[in-house]
């Protein structure tokens, strides 16, 4: 949903004269979005991934590693994130 959101109001924005160039509002704007966006597709492709490995049948000490380095890898983006946002709104 946010991937079909996002490409909507990319598009609209664009076509109403509003791009990265317009000003500096619109360039953080689409920079941080960009990201986000980013992340979101990353991160449906790694679940997608660990959804696959999870329901095989055998879930050995290799494959079960490779689950909970996923897991791991997720939570920590998470994290990056918390500490990310406030950040940008403090320093504002």
């Amino acid at each position: 949903m946010f991937i079909a959101l996002k490409t909507f109001e990319y598009y609209s924005l664009v076509t109403g004269g509003h791009a990265v160039i317009a000003n500096h509002f619109y360039l953080y704007y689409f920079v941080l979005t960009g990201i986000h966006l980013l992340h979101v597709c990353i991160g449906m492709a790694v679940l997608t991934f660990l959804l696959t490995q999870t329901r095989r049948h055998e879930l050995g000490p290799t494959r079960m590693a490779v689950v909970e380095g996923g897991a791991c890898f997720w939570h920590l983006v998470d994290l990056l994130w918390i500490v990310l946002f406030p950040l940008l709104y403090l320093v504002s």
